[in-house]
């Protein structure tokens, strides 16, 4: 037993540290939900704001993505830099392809992608994660995202991945013979796009349906 005017003991102090820690989960009520809960720079778990934004990152299909959840209610909201968009001098059919799967994603119920100033595709989705938002139904809502967006990543992929064409002997370089774009028929390109993309989307789809089935 401490001395009055003593320090309380180690031992004490654990004790302590062990119910405010248990009362700060017990308070954060049950089940828990993403973000309810913090761990402390001084090593205490306490109560967090409910409306206080939650930002994460997470990988798949080898694209970095970031997470945010702006308040209890918000929907989950993903973005990811896909990279710059082909110029016509490194792949012409890299381009091509890649300004059609662009277009495309207007059909994306979930999200699109779209060009920046500086020629990034950049994409953003989002998607209501069902309640209460525990970590299962958090990482569910993001894997349905990336599965409704995973055919068109792949003809991305595909699109960035084409050779630039071979320069012969008597050619002139890309980078130095003058470019005549030829006008993109993107409304055609979007369509052949699309189907591309619908005929990959009807194997994602057991996945997601999966995975928010197991969610709920």
């Amino acid at each position: 037993m401490d001395a009055p005017g003593n320090e309380p003991s180690e031992s004490t102090t654990s004790k302590d540290d062990g119910k405010s820690a248990v009362k700060s989960v017990a308070d954060a009520g049950l089940p828990l939900e993403v973000g309810s809960i913090e761990l402390g720079e001084d090593g205490h778990i306490s109560r967090r704001d409910p409306d206080q934004p939650l930002l994460f990152t997470f990988t798949a299909c080898g694209i970095r993505f970031e997470a945010e959840l702006a308040d209890r209610s918000a929907p989950l909201r993903l973005k990811a830099n896909l990279g710059k968009l082909p110029y016509t001098a490194e792949s012409p059919e890299g381009r091509r392809l890649a300004r059609s799967v662009i277009a495309a994603t207007d059909r994306l119920g979930c999200g699109q992608i779209m060009l920046s100033d500086q020629q990034d595709m950049v994409l953003t989705a989002e998607l209501a994660s069902p309640a209460p938002r525990t970590p299962v139904n958090v990482i569910a809502t993001a894997a349905c995202i990336v599965a409704a967006c995973k055919p068109y990543l792949d003809l991305l992929g595909e699109a960035v991945a084409l050779p630039r064409p071979a320069i012969g002997d008597n050619e002139i370089p890309d980078d130095e013979a003058p470019v005549d774009e030829a006008p993109v028929d993107e409304t055609a390109d979007a369509k052949t796009a699309d189907e591309d993309a619908a005929a990959d989307t009807a194997d994602s789809a057991d996945a997601a349906n999966s995975a928010a089935e197991a969610a709920t």
